[in-house]
């Protein structure tokens, strides 16, 4: 397979997966990156994907990255950037895929498609859809569930939020539906393979359904210990973290089915439920020594 895929966020969660499912089936991945010194830029550099310096405020920067491109995973990080730059850079991304006739963009989307979640960080993409769907670029959108990273990444305080916040206000009983973003990458990969099947669907992924109670034991099953945890009240949560609070008590209203799961798991039969994801982890964390056999 000859053609090129543009990833953005190829350095990050769900663009590094999709890069490395796009790479494992024979795509050729381009991704952008700022610093090509930084160690991520130089990690995705070393597995195949070629790196250009580039960066979403400079459109002038971007015009090579888009050159000769087949498709485009697109995905913005609202946490880093602020929702008024998710936005513009989602909808500049969307206007040079138009310009470059890109036959296929991927949108890494979340929430419903609607604006009546109120959850800030859900309508900023749903400016982004409406400004996709007009454009005339061939698109799949995919809305993801919570991932599964919440319990473990350090950067969304684990202990702190999955195991303090989210109980306090979901409940501990009510299900949750999750994901791990390296198979959204996986699905993304798929829609890639198969335009005929997937342009113009907007696609709601999960693959597993559990409480923070039963992930709560999960966790102390295949690591032999309760997840660490900081006691911090809702409201001061709610001040700190309003976008994430609004979610969480729409995550609430919503009673979710195994519908979603099925459909993603006909995408991909080998999405991770949270049981064999945590054991995956576990073996990341502590791998096994080498035996006589690997010598």
């Amino acid at each position: 397979m000859e053609k090129t895929v543009l990833v953005f966020g190829a350095t990050g969660r769900q663009g590094g997966a999709t890069a490395k499912h796009l790479l494992k089936s024979g795509w050729k991945v381009r991704g952008i990156t700022r610093n090509p010194d930084k160690k991520k830029a130089k990690e995705a550099e070393a597995s195949g994907v070629e790196m250009i310096k580039a960066n979403l405020n400079d459109p002038e920067t971007l015009k090579s990255a888009f050159h000769g491109v087949y498709g485009v995973f697109s995905v913005q990080n609202p946490w880093i950037t602020g929702l008024k730059k998710e936005v513009e850079h989602g909808k500049r991304i969307v206007t040079m895929a138009n310009d470059a006739g890109v036959q296929h963009l991927i949108y890494a989307s979340a929430g419903t498609g609607k604006r009546d979640t109120n959850v800030p960080h859900f309508n900023s993409k749903v400016e982004v859809e409406e400004t996709l769907k007009s454009s005339g670029v061939p698109y799949t959108i995919l809305r993801s569930a919570s991932f599964m990273e919440l319990m473990r990444d350090k950067d969304f305080l684990p202990p702190l939020v999955m195991w303090n916040v989210m109980p306090k206000i979901l409940g501990e009983d009510h299900p949750i539906r999750w994901i791990s973003a390296d198979d959204v990458g996986a699905v993304a990969a798929a829609a890639l393979k198969d335009p005929d099947k997937f342009t113009g669907k907007e696609l709601s992924l999960g693959a597993d359904l559990k409480s923070v109670k039963e992930c709560k034991e999960l966790y102390r099953i295949t690591y032999g210990k309760q997840p660490k945890r900081i006691p911090a009240p809702v409201w001061i949560f709610k001040k700190m973290q309003h976008d994430l609070h609004q979610m969480f008590l729409w995550m609430k209203s919503r009673s979710e089915s195994l519908t979603v799961i099925e459909e993603t798991r006909e995408i991909y039969p080998n999405a991770l439920t949270v049981e064999r994801w945590m054991k995956k982890m576990k073996e990341i964390d502590n791998p096994s020594p080498p035996s006589v056999r690997d010598f």
